[in-house]
């Protein structure tokens, strides 16, 4: 009997450790095929929370497994920051981990000025759709912020001034509720909102600019040629029009006839000055 009780006990043993093995072999197997994206400097926050994510799904629950492979996506630059803090944490530490994640988040993180002068600077709407930007500058808040009166009035200035009027108008609650309202004047405005006059008045200005000069008229005062014409016509009136009382006829005349006229003392034939008897 004895003896039957210690072959069962040492069966369940046998069970279990074979089903321990599987379960590391299986977790091994997901562990191989874990991988993140390289670190976000920019947002470390919502890295860490898509590193939450995997880790969930790859099912690693050990503080120090999860420093491993957060280290493994540190860039250079971000492990030199941390170098003391690495050196320091061993496979003993409890909570490797969320020493590291602290770290990372404090020293890449936006303050809370940081992200209040981001909201103040943050751009105009362009092209965008209201509720896109409305989700920039709410991602912007601290954490423990609530969208406030001024904050409306950051998103509303921000916007055309048509639409500005038209949201202001309204009691909106809820940041939700003045994006949705936003996104509904956005997409019915027609072609006579002063957005689209603008960028139309912006794209007629180009296509002027861009196409060859017209052949309209000129006025007289703006001709360019109109000062040739000028410094031409003296010269020939001296040809057309007699000296009074020289007895001159019409006819070529030479050079020097053309030049001083009865003061003239050479003449040079061919030439039809004529003085009178």
């Amino acid at each position: 009997m004895d003896e039957a009780m210690t072959a069962a006990i040492a069966t369940a043993v046998a069970a279990a450790l074979a089903a321990r093995d599987a379960a590391e072999g299986a977790n091994a197997v997901h562990h191989v095929g874990f991988k993140m994206p390289e670190f976000w400097c920019a947002d470390p926050d919502m890295w860490f929370t898509q590193a939450e994510a995997a880790f969930g799904i790859s099912r690693i629950t050990r503080s120090y497994t999860k420093f491993q492979h957060i280290v493994t996506r540190l860039p250079e630059a971000v492990m030199m920051s941390c170098r003391t803090l690495l050196a320091e944490i061993t496979p003993d530490t409890e909570d490797a981990y969320e020493q590291l994640r602290e770290h990372l988040t404090v020293s890449f993180g936006k303050t809370r000025w940081q992200r209040g002068f981001a909201i103040l600077d943050h751009p105009d709407l362009g092209d965008r759709r209201p509720s896109a930007m409305m989700t920039e500058m709410l991602a912007l808040l601290p954490p423990d912020t609530v969208p406030e009166l001024l904050f409306f009035c950051h998103f509303l200035r921000r916007l055309p001034s048509s639409m500005r009027d038209q949201l202001a108008s309204s009691d909106h609650k809820s940041t939700g509720a003045m994006a949705a309202h936003a996104d509904k004047i956005w997409d019915s405005r027609s072609a006579t909102d002063p957005v689209a006059t603008v960028t139309n008045s912006v794209d007629a200005v180009n296509r002027r600019s861009a196409s060859p000069r017209d052949n309209r008229p000129r006025s007289p005062g703006r001709s360019p040629n109109r000062r040739p014409q000028q410094q031409s016509q003296p010269r020939q009136s001296r040809q057309q029009t007699p000296f009074a009382g020289d007895g001159r006829t019409k006819g070529p005349l030479c050079r020097n006839h053309r030049e001083y006229g009865p003061r003239c003392k050479n003449c040079i034939a061919p030439c039809s000055w004529v003085t009178k008897n």
